[in-house]
């Protein structure tokens, strides 16, 4: 799996890259020693290059071979070294009068565990395939984040250059003509590489302007007459570094020579980096893949970076993981191959095998410059052209975030901009509109089939009943749009009082403690105005969580309770046609009588009923069975009926019910093919039977007759297409 990101074209390239990045890594793995080992430890900085150079040669070979980018570069960084220069400086102080190198071992044997810690939770989080939580953070995060990466780096190279702290107490000591003469060459390169980068892609680009940059420090030092030697006096060259001895692992003194019981004492220090870590590796992954324009494993490269860090602390090393600005300076390359990577870590290992003199010649205001060029990158990408494709919104977290990292540091800049971030999504998503339709129950029935009768007065009576169908999730912002909509129609004069509110939870997908609240508000709404709630399709969890706030059970006179929201409008209009769900509303008329009313005025009723043949059934019976041959229709004259469509899984879902007074079976009769579904009797049942053979004879032997009853299905067929036609029409709106 290794070997996918060797491929032959780009092994020049990545040497190029790795050489100019191994360059920059040595050096500063040389500060991370310098800064953990200093004070009282300064005596041993020399063993503390070792360490750092081969926990980033040793880490950079790693994340290079085995992470699913094949360009990320990786080593202990400055996120994590001033924590463990902290805990240095606190092991010091906790051992007082013991000497020197038993504290040295005890820093190292401190900074083992840190690294080993470190291993095995980022494995952990990659094994738990957790990486997956990142992509909950808000992207305007992780422009915030690149943005305040790059005004670091920027702060930074001012540091290598001048070594002066940028700060507000020494803005003015910059622009004294020393301090100018180191910080305005490496702003001139940086400025000069945003520039030509920008323009032109080529890998060769960056490589030539350094080498460029080199060779034109060394012919102005030569014109001007100054030695390398006064100009490293003067703070143009690095170093001088210390005399190194050869390196060696020390983890056997560590565990024998180490003062292990003041370590646990550092369990905070341990922890932060950890966490640091975590978070880093994460981010970093994260802001790269939208650097690069592709899809990056952040479980693999969590345990990529856990099994680097484990590795490193196994031979007396320090954690490490992905680094963001040095991976982002081989992508501005147009470097794709692991072989950068290897060859930074063979930089790193060379510097640990042969010392550090050949550092002491790189020119600061290259290596400074390179620096800020990557901050300048980061900050023209975020702020210049990020005002042009972020919202105002979006544009204004990524310059909090931008203002708490330079003041504060990563975690708080991250932290206040997934507040912000959090904030603004409640603030936006209580805009979305929660209620997906608003319906009136003129034109949304229920699916039963009722008589002529009924279906006139539903028409006329059923706008007492309104229905919501909610989307989303349901928060106070969001339920304080239900109940304004609810109060809305309980309120309007101009159509009739209220008599249901019927909330369907089928597309909602929660809702939390605070959006009960609402609910209860809209029951007392409800109580005063004299109406109902009908929830339908209420999960296990919601509906516990409002039984909890005081809401009952199926029926309490205010609040109801249903499984779909089918059920729900049908047990609202039984209760507007006084049925209150029997089994045919009123006295149930004869089939004669019931023909009589619906057929058109003129035909006899008596004729038709004479093709008619009477069936009872009882209750559960079968009357059609889906993919049977259709060879009747069915008249209802008492009972109901259920049509239930059976599912692969074997399963009955119910389509629709059959009051008395309506036809079934009318469609497979006139168009053929099979039976779609089945019909049970729900109740026991009078049905009157018209077969295809009779219904043929009628047109032979009573045409008018049979005209009119084709008159009548054709009306019942409209009425049924036009309610369906205006449901759609709503719910489409």
């Amino acid at each position: 799996m290794a070997l996918a990101g060797f491929q032959p074209k780009g092994v020049l390239p990545g040497v190029v890259a790795g050489l100019v990045v191994g360059l920059v890594v040595g050096t500063l793995s040389l500060s991370f020693a310098a800064l953990i080992f200093a004070g009282e430890l300064a005596q041993f900085l020399p063993a503390g290059i070792g360490i750092a150079l081969f926990s980033s040669a040793l880490v950079s070979l790693v994340i290079a071979l085995f992470s699913s980018y094949p360009a990320f570069i990786g080593y202990p960084n400055d996120r994590t070294a001033p924590i463990l220069a902290l805990m240095a400086g606190s092991l010091v102080s906790l051992l007082p009068g013991v000497p020197p190198r038993e504290v040295f071992v005890t820093v190292v044997a401190a900074v083992m565990v840190a690294a080993f810690a470190t291993g095995a939770c980022l494995t952990a989080l990659g094994a738990f395939r957790l990486g997956h939580l990142v992509r909950f953070i808000p992207y305007p995060v992780f422009g915030g984040f690149l943005a305040g990466t790059g005004w670091l780096l920027v702060k930074g190279s001012l540091r290598v250059l001048t070594g002066v702290t940028p700060s507000f107490e020494t803005a003015g000591a910059f622009f004294a003509p020393d301090a100018a003469a180191h910080w305005v060459p490496g702003f001139a390169l940086a400025a000069a590489m945003l520039v030509v980068t920008r323009r032109f892609k080529h890998w060769l680009v960056m490589p030539a302007m350094l080498a460029g940059a080199v060779g034109a420090f060394y012919v102005v030092l030569l014109g001007m007459g100054v030695t390398t030697d006064a100009a490293r006096a003067a703070g143009f060259l690095l170093g001088p570094f210390p005399a190194s001895e050869p390196w060696r692992p020390l983890v056997f003194q560590a565990l024998s020579g180490a003062h292990w019981s003041v370590v646990p004492a550092q369990a905070g220090s341990i922890g932060t980096v950890v966490f640091v870590a975590a978070v880093s590796v994460l981010l970093n992954a994260s802001a790269l893949e939208l650097a690069a324009g592709r899809e990056i494993d952040l479980d693999r490269e969590l345990k990529t970076a856990g099994i680097a860090s484990f590795a490193a602390g196994g031979f007396g090393g320090m954690p490490g993981f992905h680094v963001l600005s040095l991976s982002g300076l081989v992508l501005k390359m147009g470097v794709r191959t692991r072989v950068a990577g290897v060859a930074a870590a063979a930089v790193c290992a060379a510097t640990l095998l042969a010392g550090t003199g050949p550092l002491e010649f790189v020119p600061k205001p290259v290596l400074g410059g390179v620096l800020m060029f990557l901050g300048f990158a980061f900050l023209s990408e975020w702020l210049w052209d990020g005002r042009l494709r972020l919202t105002r919104a979006d544009y204004a977290v990524v310059l909090l975030i931008l203002a708490v990292v330079a003041t504060f540091g990563y975690l708080a800049g991250v932290g206040v901009g997934v507040v912000v971030c959090v904030a603004l999504f409640a603030l936006n998503y209580s805009r979305v509109r929660v209620v997906r339709h608003a319906l009136s129950g003129v034109r949304h029935r229920s699916n039963v089939d009722r008589p002529h009768a009924d279906r006139a007065r539903l028409h006329a009576e059923g706008d007492a009943i309104f229905i919501l169908k909610l989307q989303g999730y349901v928060f106070f912002g969001t339920a304080a749009q239900i109940l304004e909509t609810v109060q809305t129609r309980a309120g309007d004069a101009s159509r009739p009082a209220l008599q249901f509110a019927v909330l369907d939870f089928r597309a909602v997908s929660g809702i939390d403690t605070s959006a009960v609240m609402g609910f209860i508000k809209m029951r007392q709404a409800a109580v005063r105005g004299n109406f109902m709630l009908v929830f339908t399709r209420l999960t296990p969890g919601v509906r516990k969580l409002l039984e909890v706030e005081g809401f009952g059970g199926e029926d309490d006179g205010v609040f109801g309770v249903f499984p779909d929201l089918d059920h729900g409008i049908e047990w609202c209009e039984d209760r507007i046609l006084g049925s209150g769900g029997a089994a045919c509303a009123g006295a149930c008329k004869t089939l004669a009588d019931q023909l009589a009313e619906v057929l058109p005025a003129g035909a006899d009723a008596s004729t038709l009923f004479a093709y008619f043949s009477r069936l009872d059934a009882a209750a559960g019976e079968k009357l059609m069975a889906q993919g049977a041959e259709p060879d009747a229709l069915y008249y209802l004259e008492s009972g109901r009926l259920t049509v239930e469509l059976a599912t692969e899984a074997g399963e009955s879902v119910r389509l629709r019910s059959v009051a008395a007074g309506t036809v079934v079976g009318e469609v497979g009769l006139y168009m053929g093919g099979v039976r779609t579904a089945s019909v049970v009797a729900e109740t026991a049942a009078v049905l009157w039977r018209l077969s295809r053979t009779d219904l043929e004879r009628m047109e032979r032997e009573a045409p008018d007759a049979a005209a009119a009853f084709h008159r009548f299905m054709a009306r019942l067929l409209a009425e049924r297409l036009l309610l369906a036609d205006r449901t759609v029409a709503d719910l489409s709106e």
